[in-house]
């Protein structure tokens, strides 16, 4: 690959592997917890908090601002992908369509 596309693809794939690890945890967390484990709050909002404090040494010595950037990045990359995969859908509808007439 070329042009920043072997950047990209280690950005990716790190973020998949971000996702599907944090996933994984915390909804085997949230299975595996005792009944009344947090009284009186919610079990997800208490696994985030977790998750924010594991974080959160990362992202002061990242700064601020590179911090802002790389979540500005991940949000980009979701709406990307949601936006071409939407537009996909809608081709292959439209293709199907075309091929029932």
């Amino acid at each position: 690959m070329s042009d920043g596309l072997d950047t990209t693809r280690d950005l990716v794939e790190e973020v998949l592997r971000t996702a599907l690890a944090l996933e994984d945890i915390v909804v085997s967390l949230l299975d595996d917890l005792p009944e009344g484990a947090f009284p009186g709050e919610d079990p997800g909002l208490v696994l985030l908090e977790m998750i924010v404090g594991s974080v959160h040494p990362a992202t002061v010595a990242a700064g601020s601002r590179d911090t802002r950037t790389a979540t500005a990045l991940v949000a980009a990359i979701r709406e990307r992908v949601l936006a071409d995969l939407r537009a996909a859908a809608l081709l292959a509808a439209e293709r199907e369509d075309d091929m029932k007439k």
